[in-house]
C-alpha cells in the first residue's frame, strides 16, 4: 500500500512538472499569443550628387554601395530604433517582433539622408508597397502636407492612398533635389517639405487621396468633444472654441437627413483677442448628399429679417478617417464671418 502511494505521488509530480512546462513562466499557465508584426521592403537607394548626406558611403554616389552600406545605419519605427536585417543581393529590408499600431512610419537614415515610408496594419506580415525609396517618401511627405495644416495625424489615413500622379511627381522633384552639388541636409528637409506643400495646395480631400476601405453608412448618432473656430471681420480665426458636438443622421440612398447641436463648453483666444463670454449653443438640421462616401451640405441662415436672413453661412464636408467622421466646416458669410469654421483633425465625432 504504501509503495501504490509512493508511485502514486511520484506520478502526481511528474504530471505537475509536465504542465508546468507547458506554460510561461509568471503567467500561470496562460499561454502568451504573440501579435507582433514582420515588416518587409526592398530598399531603392536614389543618386544623390552630395555625398556628405550619405555619411559612411562617403563621396561614391553608386547605388549598390549604397545599398551594402545601409545596413549599418539606424531605422526607426514609429519613432523608435529598431534592430532590422537588409539583404545584399535582393536590398530587402526585414524589421520582425514590431508592436502593433492602426499604422506604421519607418525611417532608413543613413548619414544626414532619410528614406520614408507609410503603411497601415493589415495583417501579422506587411509588405511595404513602395518599399523604402524615393516614391515612398514622396507618399510620406504628401500625407504630412496634407494633414498637418488640418491637424491630423498621419495615421488618420490608414484607409486612403494618395495620388499616384501627385507621388510620382513629387519623387522627380525630391531627385532634381538631390542631383544639386552642395545640398545641405537641412535645405533637402525643406525642399521636400515645401514641394509637398506646393503640390497639395488649394486641393480637395479627393484630388489627394482616395479611399480604399468599403463604403461607409451615416446612419446613427455620433458625439464628440470638439474645437472650431471664431472669426474676426477679416476672417482670421481669433478664438478657439471648445465644444461638446452631438450629430444624428438618417439616410436615403445617397441622401442624408440630420441635425447638429454645438454647445461651447470653454474658450481660448488667439493673440489675446478680447473674450468676455461663451458663445451661444448653435443646433441646426441639415439635409446632404453622399458622394465617395463625403457627405456634404450647406448650412443657410434664418430667413428672420436680419442682414444675413436666408444667406449660406457655412459649408461643411464630413469624411471616414480611421478614429470617425472628420468634419471640415467653412466660413461663406463675407460680410459678417458668423460661420463656423474648423480644422478636421480638431473636429472628428464617434459613434455612440
Amino acid at each position: 500500500m504504501f509503495k501504490l502511494k509512493f508511485c502514486m505521488i511520484i506520478l502526481i509530480a511528474l504530471f505537475s512538472a509536465f504542465l508546468t512546462g507547458c506554460s510561461v513562466p509568471g503567467s500561470a499557465g496562460v499561454p502568451v499569443v504573440d501579435e507582433s508584426v514582420t515588416i518587409s521592403g526592398s530598399v531603392y537607394a536614389p543618386m544623390i550628387t552630395e555625398g556628405t548626406l550619405l555619411g559612411a558611403v562617403g563621396q561614391n554616389n553608386d547605388t549598390g554601395i549604397f545599398a551594402r552600406f545601409v545596413a549599418s545605419s539606424t531605422l526607426r519605427v514609429n519613432g523608435k530604433v529598431v534592430e532590422f536585417s537588409l539583404n545584399e543581393s535582393t536590398r530587402e529590408l526585414r524589421v520582425e517582433t514590431v508592436a502593433p499600431s492602426a499604422a506604421y512610419e519607418l525611417e532608413l537614415r543613413c548619414g544626414d539622408f532619410s528614406l520614408i515610408a507609410f503603411v497601415p496594419h493589415s495583417s501579422r506580415q506587411i509588405a511595404l508597397p513602395f518599399g523604402l525609396s524615393l516614391r515612398s517618401t514622396a507618399e510620406w511627405y504628401l500625407r504630412a502636407a496634407f494633414g498637418g495644416p488640418q491637424k491630423f495625424a498621419i495615421s488618420n489615413f490608414v484607409d486612403y492612398q494618395v495620388s499616384s500622379t501627385l507621388v510620382d511627381t513629387l519623387a522627380g522633384n525630391l531627385q532634381i533635389e538631390l542631383n544639386k552639388a552642395g545640398l545641405a541636409s537641412s535645405t533637402w528637409r525643406l525642399a521636400a517639405s515645401n514641394s509637398a506643400s506646393t503640390l497639395v495646395a488649394g486641393r480637395s480631400l479627393n484630388e489627394v487621396m482616395q479611399r480604399t476601405g468599403r463604403a461607409v453608412s451615416y446612419n446613427g448618432e455620433y458625439a464628440s468633444t470638439v474645437f472650431y473656430y471664431k472669426l474676426n471681420n477679416s476672417g482670421v480665426p481669433v478664438v478657439a472654441i471648445q465644444a461638446v458636438v452631438s450629430m444624428t443622421c438618417s439616410t436615403r440612398g445617397d441622401t442624408v437627413t440630420g441635425s447638429f447641436s454645438i454647445e461651447p463648453i470653454a474658450v481660448q483666444p488667439i493673440d489675446k483677442y478680447p473674450v468676455t463670454s461663451l458663445p451661444s449653443k448653435t443646433a441646426f438640421a441639415f439635409t446632404g448628399r453622399v458622394s465617395n462616401s463625403n457627405l456634404s451640405f450647406t448650412r443657410k441662415a434664418a430667413n428672420d429679417g436680419s442682414p444675413i436672413a436666408n444667406k449660406d453661412l457655412d459649408s461643411w464636408f464630413i469624411f471616414p478617417v480611421s478614429t470617425g467622421f472628420a468634419v471640415q466646416a467653412q466660413n461663406l458669410d463675407k460680410s459678417y464671418y458668423t460661420g463656423i469654421q474648423t480644422r478636421a483633425g480638431e473636429f472628428i465625432l464617434l459613434k455612440k
